[in-house]
């Protein structure tokens, strides 16, 4: 209820900005620029628009301007590099190719033991980095059991799943999006602040299952030869 008033949500929003400008830019002000642009070329003597809260003051402001933005651009997904379209897709056929191979000329038993070796890899350094951001015992476990399958799909990472996770068990304070922009600056603070902790448990998460990736990887390919 206390996120739904007017003077928090201004106040949320403009410390948004202060601590992460970028990302205020692209959820919030691109968004109401468009929905007030959208609004503004609707026909009809009355229109009614349902929008975030959030978006409200935004909107406001630029439906009592007399600025007409291009929506093109806001419209248009820019490209993922080949490259790491590539890279994304290859390192699943790698790893998976590679454990059906061992299989094969191996057999069963030293395919298992490779696949083990993957899910310990990655489970562990993801689970690891999750505590070390003082994730909740629940988020801990999930990045340990996810890391190993979200490492074998470009769609989604570790550090997403994980993130998601603390934010439902321990969702920050209203507090606490008051006082991001000034404890973000202290490195203690990242555990103290519910919201800073979240973050703290997806960039931790990812870089553990990032390192397993590479690990798990660098252990089945060698063990074709």
């Amino acid at each position: 209820k206390e996120l739904r008033d007017s003077d928090i949500l201004n106040e949320l929003m403009s410390e948004l900005g202060k601590a992460m400008p970028v990302l205020k830019t692209v959820l919030i002000d691109e968004r109401d620029v468009y929905l007030s642009q959208k609004i503004k070329e609707s026909k009809g003597n009355k229109i009614v628009a349902v929008v975030g809260a959030g978006h409200l003051s935004g909107i406001v402001k630029m439906m009592e301007s007399d600025v007409t933005e291009d929506l093109a651009k806001y419209e248009v997904i820019p490209p993922v590099s080949p490259l790491w379209k590539t890279i994304g897709y290859a390192i699943p056929l790698i790893i998976i190719g590679a454990i059906v191979y061992i299989g094969i000329s191996q057999g069963s038993q030293a395919a298992s033991d490779n696949a083990i070796y993957w899910i310990l890899a990655n489970g562990i350094p993801s689970a690891l980095g999750s505590a070390i951001a003082w994730g909740h015992p629940l988020t801990i476990l999930i990045s340990f059991i996810a890391a190993p399958f979200t490492s074998l799909t470009p769609l989604i990472g570790a550090g997403y799943v994980a993130a998601f996770v603390q934010l439902m068990l321990v969702p920050p304070k209203v507090k606490e999006f008051e006082t991001v922009s000034v404890e973000v600056l202290k490195a203690k603070n990242w555990w103290k602040n519910r919201l800073l902790r979240i973050l703290l448990v997806f960039i931790l998460a990812s870089l553990g299952s990032a390192l397993g990736t590479y690990v798990g990887m660098f252990e089945i390919v060698k063990n074709l030869f």
